[in-house]
């Protein structure tokens, strides 16, 4: 039967964060009323999220978080729950805290609108989130939440359904630079030569030579690589390219877009797996230029490309989220940290972004990432085994939950070369866990 939940008013967000736990979820079928005398006849499962209940009915106490239709920092009282430290703490409910204020919290990143300290390249910065302060980071802990629900539901009340739904494994590969020696032009490849010649730098220096003079594939060429080992573990990728004309020169470090190797490898790329548009570090702050770097994409592709993710990670909300809608993204990646793995909206289970500006919810589904190669190797300093283990930790933690794995890798992170020696096989065990 339906489960039909009571609450005084069914504002925006309450419908929103209801809608993505239980049909998104659990996978329930749910209806909310305001209205008193259908709440009270109701003869199937049933529960109210209100400040106080109806009568003798499963009650959730409601904060009033869930209420409010502005943007102001809340004050949100802690308490314990499960060995862990847990928002929105209430009093006199079946819960110790109202679970979907928090799961709204977090999901929307509704801290992410407040005034914070940004890092380097003006990201918000996951030590200033409260899952990082309460250590929760690194579970999907709106998803572990609706599992307690659920679990307590049906231990309560009769003739309630949840469906069922399966771990899912999503390889996304971001490419910034496709090659590293070849389609570099002879300028800047004997740039690097004397460069590597007055730093003594003899594997860099053999790896010019040898591939400028066709006798080694490019090491940051790792596409074979990837499309055996998918086809292998039976995965379906997504590759995002980078394609600025004219970029930020420190970090928009890519080919020409009119390559023909790259388009060559384009191409090639989008009949193994999905591909989608890697946003310029520049094309943050300029949507003419997104919509150019799409353009490339389009024509290339002979289709509209709806999927993106931010080179570098560079997501502003609401700003970012807007400008990709404007562009016609509706399938965006970047929900995840540069400088830590887990789950930055709390959850492993993709959404649609809610505005809190216009406090609905848009048309834009975001999936969100766990780790990437860089967070663990450069940002974590971990070494290969120390990642492995920790990625596996983080699949585990996905597999509780039914829950969808998103990594994200770059092809020259598979190069064996440099400080990257030695993380291919950490993509390779990533893999392996995740496919078991």
């Amino acid at each position: 039967m339906q489960l039909l939940i009571y609450t005084p008013q069914v504002t925006p967000r309450i419908k929103y964060i209801f809608n993505f736990m239980f049909r998104e979820v659990l996978r329930c079928d749910i209806e909310l009323t305001s209205v008193t005398n259908q709440f009270e006849a109701y003869q199937g499962p049933k529960f109210s999220y209100a400040e106080r209940p109806t009568g003798k009915e499963l009650f959730f106490k409601a904060s009033g978080f869930l209420s409010k239709n502005n943007i102001e920092k809340p004050s949100i009282k802690i308490s314990a729950f499960g060995g862990e430290k847990v928002p929105f703490a209430v009093e006199d409910s079946t819960l110790p805290f109202d679970v979907f204020a928090a799961s709204f919290y977090f999901v929307s990143r509704y801290e992410e609108y407040l005034p914070y300290t940004p890092d380097e390249h003006l990201r918000f910065p996951p030590k200033a989130s409260l899952q990082f302060e309460l250590g929760l980071l690194r579970t999907p802990v709106v998803d572990q939440w609706a599992i307690i629900l659920k679990n307590l539901l049906a231990s309560k009340l009769e003739n309630l359904h949840f469906g069922t739904r399966k771990f899912e494994f999503v390889p996304t590969i971001d490419i910034d630079r496709a090659y590293h020696f070849k389609s570099s032009g002879i300028v800047k490849n004997t740039a690097r030569l004397l460069k590597a010649l007055a730093k003594g730098d003899t594997e860099r220096l053999k790896n010019i030579i040898t591939t400028g003079l066709g006798k080694r594939k490019d090491p940051f060429d790792t596409y074979q690589f990837l499309q055996q080992i998918h086809q292998r573990y039976h995965l379906k990728p997504i590759f995002f390219f980078l394609l600025s004309h004219q970029g930020d020169k420190n970090h928009d470090v890519n080919i020409h877009p009119n390559d023909e190797l790259l388009q060559d490898l384009i191409v090639a790329t989008a009949k193994q797996g999905k591909v989608g548009i890697h946003p310029s570090y520049a094309s943050n702050s300029n949507v003419l230029k997104l919509k150019e770097e799409k353009m490339v994409l389009d024509t290339l592709l002979k289709k509209t490309t709806d999927l993106s993710r931010q080179h570098y990670l560079k997501l502003h909300l609401p700003k970012t989220y807007l400008q990709l809608i404007k562009v016609g993204i509706n399938h965006d990646y970047t929900m995840g940290y540069a400088s830590e793995v887990g789950f930055r909206a709390g959850t492993c289970t993709p959404f649609f972004w809610y505005d809190l500006q216009l406090e609905k919810q848009s048309h834009l589904k975001v999936y969100p990432f766990a780790v990437m190669d860089a967070t663990l190797h450069k940002y974590l300093k971990l070494s290969p085994k120390q990642a492995t283990l920790l990625i596996e930790e983080l699949v585990n933690c996905v597999k509780m939950v039914d829950g969808s794995f998103y990594s994200l890798w770059h092809n020259e992170s598979l190069s064996e070369t440099g400080h990257w020696k030695g993380w291919k096989q950490v993509y390779e065990h990533m893999l392996a866990a995740a496919s078991q």
